[in-house]
């Protein structure tokens, strides 16, 4: 690790706050960069109303999972960045991950059961709660067929499959209560014939959660409220 923090990446220091309800979530002419790099958003504008579902499209290398990354708080945001009242950058790294939260395109299972992959989230959720949220992201008679809460999921994940992977993932944060749910590339290493189902189970699971999509797979039609595409590190 370098002696000092690359500038580039956003501090956690801040104010320790708190939002009510699911806030709105704005970008005015956001730019950012990964350490040593050239720009990986440059005077991006982003609206997400709460409550709506917007799809972040792009090709490959455009600065979807830069953005993603910046919204969470790994990447210090220059520009307009507030979540409802607040300004994003006075909140800590930790009260902003409170707010907005994120699901990788590789989520981060650990070798242990189902039941302890989902208990990082909340770890006074009881089992009865656990098979709920594993219900509604489409998992029941998954973990029924695997002998229950108590399956192991392997290293890293190895014993389930990618779309398993995101469902787990997404359980684990509906545990967590983000207000924000930002999904990256959830369809990542997914069968083509899989995606509309992972995808349209996912957008479902989420209920009142305001959510940001960032896919280069288009999700079934109804499913998300508008789309937003970036070139380049710009919104179009």
């Amino acid at each position: 690790l370098p002696e000092r923090m690359p500038p580039e990446l956003r501090p956690d220091a801040g104010q320790d706050a708190e939002v009510a309800g699911v806030p709105a979530l704005v970008l005015r002419g956001a730019t950012a960069h990964w350490p040593g790099g050239a720009a990986a958003l440059t005077g991006v504008d982003l609206d997400l109303a709460p409550g709506e579902r917007v799809l972040v499209s792009g090709a490959s290398g455009a600065g979807k999972s830069s953005l993603a990354a910046a919204l969470v708080g790994f990447l210090r945001v220059d520009g307009e960045y507030r979540i409802g009242d607040l300004d994003a950058a006075a909140l800590s790294g930790p009260a902003l991950r409170r707010i907005v939260g994120l699901c990788e395109q590789q989520p981060q299972l650990f070798d242990e059961d189902v039941r302890q992959n989902l208990l990082f989230a909340r770890d006074t959720a009881t089992d009865d709660e656990l098979l709920a949220v594993l219900d509604r992201v489409g998992l029941a008679a998954w973990v029924r067929e695997r002998g229950g809460l108590d399956a192991r999921v392997g290293d890293r994940g190895a014993l389930v499959s990618g779309g398993q992977a995101q469902r787990i993932a997404l359980a684990r944060a509906l545990l967590r209560g983000f207000p924000v749910l930002v999904l990256d590339e959830p369809t990542a290493g997914v069968d083509p014939e899989a995606s509309d189902a992972l995808l349209r189970d996912l957008l479902r699971a989420t209920g009142e959660q305001s959510v940001l999509l960032i896919s280069h797979v288009a999700p079934p039609a109804g499913t998300v409220d508008r789309v937003v595409r970036i070139e380049g590190g710009r919104t179009v």
